[in-house]
Formats: C-alpha cells, sequence, structure tokens
C-alpha cells in the first residue's frame, strides 16, 4: 500500500472514532462542546432534548462516511 492509502485510512479511522462519540458517547461529546452532560427535564416537558438528536444523527453520518471513504480508497487500490 501507498503512504497515500494508509493517510486515507487513518483519517477514515479517525472520523469513524469522532462519529462513534458523537452518536455513542455523547457525554463526551457534550463537555466538549460545552454544553450539560445531562439535560434540564424542567425546560423541556417531553424529555426531548434536541442536541441529542443532532449529535446522533451527525455521528453517525460522520462515522459512515469515514468507514465508507477508507474502505472504497483501500478496495480500489488493491485491485
Amino acid at each position: 500500500m501507498t503512504g497515500s492509502v494508509i493517510l486515507v485510512d487513518v483519517f477514515g479511522l479517525l472520523l469513524a472514532v469522532i462519529g462513534f462519540t458523537m452518536a455513542f458517547r455523547q457525554h463526551v461529546a457534550r463537555r466538549i462542546l460545552g454544553r450539560p452532560i445531562r439535560p434540564d427535564t424542567r425546560q423541556a416537558p417531553d424529555n426531548e432534548d434536541p442536541l441529542t438528536y443532532g449529535l446522533r444523527i451527525a455521528g453517525v453520518m460522520i462515522m459512515v462516511f469515514g468507514i465508507v471513504i477508507a474502505g472504497m480508497v483501500t478496495l480500489f487500490n488493491l485491485q
């Protein structure tokens, strides 16, 4: 493998880890963003927090993008 493929794979792995953290380890992502770890349920009567859904959606999208871009570049280079 060439150096550029390894570089793209490392970048894809980094994106996958960041996306996983945003989607499934939200207390870490909230701490980085400076938001409270547990949202105040008194402000939202339905127990809904818009940041939770935004982090889930964006995190999964970033994670999948990282996996797909690294996989496509690696598979293309193996031919």
